[in-house]
């Protein structure tokens, strides 16, 4: 018997708190063995279909599985990508202990607080933001700048929002007027706390604990001179290397400049194997024309594991790159998905029998 989870018997099972611990437990399970994690894979069909697939094993959620997504990308004119269609999630989960077959989810995780997420890895990406906040960023932050506004900006704050105790208020700028004016009032009610939207990136970087870029720029979005000391930044622009290896862009992708990473104290992305197989330009990049080194940038696993210390003083500047390397910590999190409905009942139960397909 396996259980089917369907795209609206998944709203509000779970919190975004819920979420991001989820996602903790994951990367520390990785971090004790990377064997239990795979690196993201991604294939690029010539009609611009774009399939993603993550992997993981959490040993502490006893489950094994994948998520895969599909999206139909769209390059404008100025080079940026959008997205015209975006396929149902589905996200497959295996009993680690006996390989059967547990649970297929499909849709969009919707959160408690995030009830019309739409965005086939909003939740996953922004709880691996949240964990990188949790671990680089001062415990004492109160203020968070967001460059960007549209549903992962959304995701990201409400996130955030979950792992620091002491964040009173946030600043939102994007280009559209109306768009960062309209983020700012829905999140002011939604998360109970002062969100508002400003005329300039600057105005939001320069007042920062903690600045999220949460954009599809293929150009840096603030200048690197206007951090505070003691500031925590986290980009989450991913790799198009498959793009550009097909010709549909003739750029790479990057939001951050070279000034920020040679301010940066602290550079930790997901997982330096990913930033190999993807060569994304926001790290990648700087590092083959000699800006920084491969030995300034941190492996989030060896944070996690405490082989290395992380923050040390107040006034350093952390950069935490979001590479989207958290495959392990999405199956904690189905398997907290498959669990809250069984428990209330959602959910089709489908009456497939595992015994038959064991070897005789």
């Amino acid at each position: 018997m396996i259980l089917m989870v369907g795209p609206e018997d998944m709203n509000a099972l779970i919190t975004i708190q819920e979420a991001v611990d989820a996602m903790e437990q994951g990367l520390k399970d990785w971090a004790n063995n990377p064997e239990l994690g795979a690196l993201r894979r991604r294939v690029h069909a010539p009609s611009g279909a774009r399939v993603t697939v993550h992997q993981g094993a959490p040993q502490s959620a006893g489950v094994t599985g994948l998520l895969a997504h599909c999206e139909q990308v769209v390059i404008h004119p100025e080079g940026y990508q959008t997205y015209s269609v975006r396929g149902r999630p589905v996200r497959v989960i295996y009993d680690a202990n006996n390989s059967e077959l547990l649970a297929i989810t499909i849709g969009e995780v919707r959160v408690k607080e995030l009830p019309e997420v739409n965005n086939v890895a909003v939740i996953p990406t922004a709880c691996a933001t949240a964990v990188g906040v949790k671990w680089l960023a001062r415990r004492d932050s109160r203020r968070l700048g967001i460059l960007g506004s549209r549903g992962q900006a959304r995701a990201q704050l409400a996130a955030c929002k979950a792992i620091l105790p002491n964040l009173e208020a946030a600043r939102v700028y994007s280009p559209t007027q109306e768009n960062r004016i309209r983020f700012a009032a829905e999140m002011t009610e939604l998360l109970d706390m002062e969100v508002r939207a400003v005329g300039s990136a600057r105005e939001v970087v320069e007042s920062a604990d903690v600045l999220l870029s949460v954009t599809n720029s293929n150009v840096p979005t603030f200048n690197g001179d206007w951090l505070a000391p003691g500031v925590h930044l986290c980009s989450i622009v991913s790799s198009n290397i498959g793009l550009k290896r097909g010709g549909f862009v003739n750029r790479m992708r990057r939001e951050v400049d070279d000034t920020t990473l040679r301010r940066a104290d602290i550079i930790v992305c997901n997982s330096k194997d990913q930033e190999r197989l993807d060569e994304p330009a926001v790290l990648w990049e700087p590092i083959q024309q000699g800006v920084i080194s491969w030995d300034k940038v941190w492996d989030f696993k060896e944070l996690l594991s405490g082989k290395v210390p992380g923050r040390t003083n107040e006034r350093q500047i952390s950069f935490f790159k979001n590479n989207a390397f958290w495959g392990v910590g999405d199956q904690v999190i189905g398997a907290l998905l498959y669990r809250r409905a069984l428990e209330r009942g959602i959910g089709t139960k489908v009456p497939i029998d595992g015994a038959e397909y064991r070897e005789r």
